[in-house]
């Protein structure tokens, strides 16, 4: 959106919110229920602290001081969650990534799809009905963050309780009840760099890449009205709430570690590179490009007009254009002890624009060639004499000009439309979720609860400003005259497509090759619920050694999930060109009826060195429609010897069942990032094959064709460093299945202000659902020629790792099987210490976070037997960084006079490539430049003024030293980013004001 758009809504929304204050009816307090709290993981009522899985909590306050208007920012910066930007989504998503417009949370880094997301305890559905989406999750952005009284983050399987996809665990927000009287919330941010990278600019200039200095941008407005009123004589409340949130993109012209694409020479030396598919004519494995009407012989040192490499790093999207606006409402009303109806919807309209580098004619790549290449006949009177003498023979050139048509040439083009400007892909989404339900009392022991959620999302997505392969292959068939040419076909829709000089291509010509594609889909999920609860101590069911009585729960559900996703007959095609092959259609879905219960039973209490002893228990039957019956349980065990010292221990066996993409999606082919340069062919820059014949002979190519850079070099290089793959569901899926143990403990001493917990947890998840990881699979086939590996890497008739097609081939299988294990083992630490500093001075609040990986194991064939840890590495075959220790630690100063200040401090340990490692499944040679990622440390500043009128100011600066996050190549990141990972800060600092009205 433009910076007037931007300006104008946010002068509307705070015209609105001045009118609504004036208009404020007197001043209420909020009120808040504190005396009983039901623990995420369980459905029993308990005390925060004795709570047996392991919970990190985010309060309110700390959102607050965070100066985050976005969900996905705040759980993103936690030590246990790792943001993979090859299967998640957020602000700051890869745009070359199909999906878009939606942000995730992937705990523990093995998978959105394995984060179970709840509301309140009620499961949130899968947001995005896009088929391109392989790991469908729950959508943050429907979170509305003025409401939520805190954030829940559960380690383990919690499947039990609340049933499929808790395998990494639970986020659970826990939102604002019983609001009263009119809240208005209102915050403006901006990021600000300075943008003296002397790294990439030394490599920036020299090639005339120009850089930006110091910028402002990313400008971000929210503002949340909110409303609330007991009814009834405080027996209920309605609560009402409005959000506006709007941002300004940032790509990577803005910032000058991302402004070039960051690759390798042969030798190891870095250097800003780009995708040749820009200006490269290739035939018979000779590379040429135009300049004026010329052929030259291509080379990266050309200058030409469009470039030997085109620069896409501009376009990188580093901070989404985003526009959304919420609304929604909780109400509940007890009419009595037995019957306390309650309702809550909400909705959501997000807008998302990514502008992404243009479209073209990219080498290997069109669909209607089996070769992948582009054919142009000899007599095109667009080309000049000397091209169509290189072209072709003179028998060739008379032949065509006697019928035009006849005697074409098959050239493998990759020519940028720089012309054209970028290519454009919005996303709109709608939620809608609906819950209607009631709970109360039956009699003095049992209580239940029963509900009905609705849960509805609609997708549209446009995709503009692409080239047509069917068009372009209609226009490179040309007759007539240089000053008269026409289209061979004779259709009236084409005009010839002169990529053959300077300057030759027109905005006539482009208006007639250009096709736009959209697609829109839904996705339903429907819920019903009930469960009761009783304290069976009522009954006389309680142990003598126990002061309280066994609890139980309960409970029965019944879930569908369906989704449609319906692209036009553009994306349906494959003929937009670089939309990454053909979108696939779906329409289906599943149910699931489960039963479940849960059971505490206090052992001994109020004894000497046993203050509390209990045991809880749990089990979850499934009956999936698709899947099949399953079943999950539980086995906690709680022991503390005095009232401040308690130590926890769990079993939980958790499931995920496969869900509908993963079950029915059909076969597509399309390009990826995590492997992009073939080692048998000729590299990017020019150098030959960088592995030998007798290693590349198992990939599936021929001596002939081999990159020795002389008399065999025919393999076509991977496609802007994008090589393919094909995807695909399965219908024969199995749940997955994962066991976790967890043993902790937690220390409040009476006579301290401290709150510290340290908990150990080991996850084992088998029959992952997924591929192997297709980087993975290469190294392992190029280096033993295993046939297990090898049978997944189809290469074209050339012998190319990318094509058009799943027929042509040209791609690494990375269809959905039962067939991994992944292992992960760590310590969390948590810790809150209050410092009294006297009445005149306030005092000092300490809070720890920090988690300590100990184990990331993958094994991608379990038989086989071969395995690999990612602690502490990065890489290819890891994908992201998982840093051995990761903490945040904020230290606020809670002053006498209303004014909190705040430091967070934030770390990074360093991280090692991953093919560096003496480990055989994952060594590779040795990448010297890559090696190494260092620690980096965060430091963020913020403020808080309360005033005695309800009102409180905030004020911030993140990343208060504009630290840049340390760089990698493209070969390692993976096209499409800012040579770095979304782990680190990529946007510089980032200054915020806010100001908070209660009445």
């Amino acid at each position: 959106m433009s910076n007037s758009n931007f300006m104008w809504r946010a002068g509307i929304w705070t015209m609105l919110v001045w009118a609504a204050t004036a208009a404020a009816p007197p001043a209420f307090a909020q009120t808040e229920n504190i005396q009983e709290v039901v623990v995420t993981g369980s459905r029993i009522a308990a005390p925060n602290l004795t709570s047996t899985s392991p919970v990190q909590v985010v309060s309110s306050k700390e959102i607050q001081q965070s100066g985050r208007t976005d969900v996905v920012e705040i759980l993103n910066s936690l030590p246990q969650v790792i943001q993979n930007s090859q299967v998640d989504f957020s602000n700051t998503s890869n745009s070359l990534s199909t999906p878009g417009g939606i942000t995730t949370v992937n705990l523990r880094g093995i998978g959105p799809q394995r984060t179970l997301v709840l509301v309140d305890g009620r499961r949130l559905g899968s947001a995005d009905a896009n088929t391109g989406n392989p790991n469908p999750s729950a959508n943050l952005d429907q979170i509305p963050m003025t409401l939520v009284e805190r954030v829940d983050v559960v380690t383990g399987g919690a499947s039990a309780v609340y049933g499929s996809d808790a395998i990494a665990g639970v986020v659970n927000f826990i939102m604002k009840k019983n609001f009263e009287g009119f809240a208005i919330d209102a915050q403006y941010g901006v990021y600000q760099r300075d943008n003296d990278n002397s790294f990439i600019r030394g490599l920036a200039e020299p090639r005339g890449i120009p850089l930006k200095g110091s910028t402002t941008d990313g400008d971000t407005f929210t503002v949340s009205l909110t409303a609330g009123a007991n009814i009834a004589d405080d027996r209920g409340n309605v609560t009402g709430y409005l959000t506006f949130r709007s941002a300004e993109p940032i790509t990577g012209a803005d910032i000058d570690f991302a402004g070039c694409q960051l690759s390798l020479n042969s030798d190891g030396t870095p250097r800003c590179a780009g995708s040749a598919n820009s200006n490269r004519f290739t035939l018979a494995g000779t590379q040429y490009a135009v300049v004026g009407d010329q052929f030259i012989p291509w080379s990266v040192n050309n200058t030409t007009t469009p470039p030997p490499e085109f620069n896409s790093n501009p376009y990188v999207n580093m901070y989404r254009d985003n526009e959304r606006y919420m609304g929604g409402f909780m109400a509940h009303i007890r009419l009595n002890d037995y019957f306390e109806p309650y309702a809550e919807f909400g909705f959501m309209n997000d807008r998302t624009r990514v502008d992404i580098a243009p479209s073209g004619l990219f080498e290997n790549s069109n669909p209607y060639n089996g070769s992948g290449f582009y054919s142009v006949n000899c007599s095109n009177p667009l080309l000049s004499a000397q091209q169509r003498s290189i072209l072709c023979t003179p028998a060739q050139i008379a032949a065509d000009l006697a019928s035009p048509g006849s005697s074409s040439v098959d050239i493998n083009i990759g020519r940028r439309n720089v012309e054209g400007g970028p290519r454009i892909a919005e996303f709109e989404h709608d939620n809608y979720r609906a819950v209607i339900g009631a709970r109360g009392n039956l009699g003095d022991a049992w209580n239940y609860d029963a509900y009905g959620q609705y849960y509805y999302t609609s997708l549209f997505n446009s995709n503009t400003n692409y080239l047509n392969f069917a068009a372009i292959a209609d226009a490179l068939q040309v007759t007539g005259t240089a000053d008269n040419p026409t289209c061979i076909s004779g259709s009236a829709t084409c005009v010839p497509f002169n990529i053959f000089r300077d300057g030759g291509v027109t905005p006539d010509q482009l208006a007639t090759l250009y096709t736009d594609g959209t697609a829109y889909g839904t996705v339903t999920q429907k819920i019903a619920h009930a469960d009761v609860t009783g304290d069976l101590g009522a009954y006389g069911l309680q142990l003598p050694t126990a002061e309280t009585g066994i609890g139980i729960n309960v409970g029965v559900e019944y879930r569908s999930e369906d989704l449609s996703f319906k692209p036009d007959a553009a994306e349906l095609s494959g003929n937009l060109a670089g939309f990454s092959g053909a979108s696939v259609a779906i329409d289906d879905g599943y149910d699931v009826k489960e039963v479940f219960t849960e059971i505490r039973v206090p052992l001994i209490q109020g004894r000497t060195g046993i203050y509390d002893l209990m045991v809880d228990g749990g089990y979850r039957y499934s009956d999936y429609s698709t899947a099949g019956s399953t079943d999950t349980y539980k086995l906690e065990l709680q022991y503390a010897p005095v009232r401040d010292l308690r130590f926890r221990g769990s079993y939980q066996h958790a499931i995920r069942a496969p869900n509908i993409i993963e079950l029915f999606n059909p076969q597509n082919y399309g390009q990826q990032s995590f492997f992009g340069v073939d080692p048998c062919a000729r590299q990017p820059d020019g150098s030959p094959a960088t592995r030998s014949l007798e290693d590349c002979l198992r990939t599936g190519i021929t001596a002939a064709q081999y990159g020795n850079g002389g008399s065999t070099n025919t393999i076509p290089q991977c496609v802007s460093n994008q090589c393919g793959q094909v995807t695909g569901g399965n219908p024969n899926l199995d749940p997955e299945q994962a066991d976790t143990y967890s043993v902790g403990v937690t220390w409040a001493p009476s006579g301290l202000s401290l709150i510290a917990s340290l908990d150990y947890y080991d996850i084992k998840l088998t029959d992952a659902v997924g591929s192997i990881p297709g980087a993975f699979l290469f190294t392992q086939c190029i280096d033993t020629g295993n046939p297990e590996f090898c049978s997944q890497i189809v290469r074209t008739s050339a012998g190319a790792l990318t094509g058009a097609s799943v027929a042509t081939g040209g791609y690494i299988l990375q269809t959905g099987v039962n067939i991994g294990e992944v292992t992960l083992k760590g310590i969390d630490a948590q810790a809150s210490y209050t410092l009294s500093l006297g009445d005149r001075f306030g005092g000092l609040a300490f809070a720890l976070n920090g988690s300590y990986i100990i184990a990331a194991e993958n094994t991608p064939l379990p038989e086989n037997d071969q395995s690999y840890d990612c602690v502490g590495l990065f890489g290819t075959i890891c994908q992201t960084i998982t840093p051995e220790w990761r903490h945040n630690l904020r230290i606020s100063w809670e002053t006498p006079w209303d004014l909190d200040l705040s430091l967070n401090w934030r770390f990074i340990q360093g991280t090692d490539l991953d093919t560096n490692q003496s480990d055989p499944d994952l060594a590779s040679g040795f990448d010297e430049f890559n090696s190494h990622l260092p620690s980096v440390s965060y430091f963020d500043l913020s403020a808080l003024w309360r005033l005695g009128t309800g009102t409180t100011f905030r004020a911030g600066i993140n990343n208060i030293f504009d630290k840049d996050p340390p760089l990698i190549s493209t070969e390692v990141s993976g096209t499409g980013g800012p040579n770095t990972y979304p782990t680190y800060d990529t946007l510089g600092r980032q200054a915020f004001l806010g100001i908070s009205q209660q009445f």
